[in-house]
């Protein structure tokens, strides 16, 4: 989980260590694939509807541009509005599933 500040696509250095986790399971892993859903929360979607692929967008760069992994083995997807944490904030994030 990759989590955003309010109205933002940027990837903070905090987050870093999580993208980092990722990039490391795929080159040890060079057949595995990654689905990278953004998510925003409500009031960031009336102003930017297309922040949550923004999102998902901006943590495959960084896979692909920092760390050489290859860009048709990640999917991205905005899935607009998140609801899948209790808090607000959390739903300001990208989700990274391996396959």
């Amino acid at each position: 989980v990759v989590i955003f500040r309010q109205s933002s696509s940027k990837v903070d250095a905090l987050q870093m260590p999580n993208i980092d986790r990722l990039a490391s399971y795929l080159k040890k892993n060079s057949s595995a694939k990654v689905s990278i859903s953004g998510y925003a929360s409500p009031e960031a979607m009336q102003i930017q509807p297309e922040l949550s692929e923004k999102r998902a967008e901006a943590v495959k760069n960084i896979l692909v541009k920092e760390y050489g992994i290859s860009a048709n083995r990640i999917e991205t997807q905005g899935k607009g509005v998140g609801n899948i944490f209790g808090k607000p904030a959390y739903n300001r994030a990208s989700i990274c599933v391996t396959e």
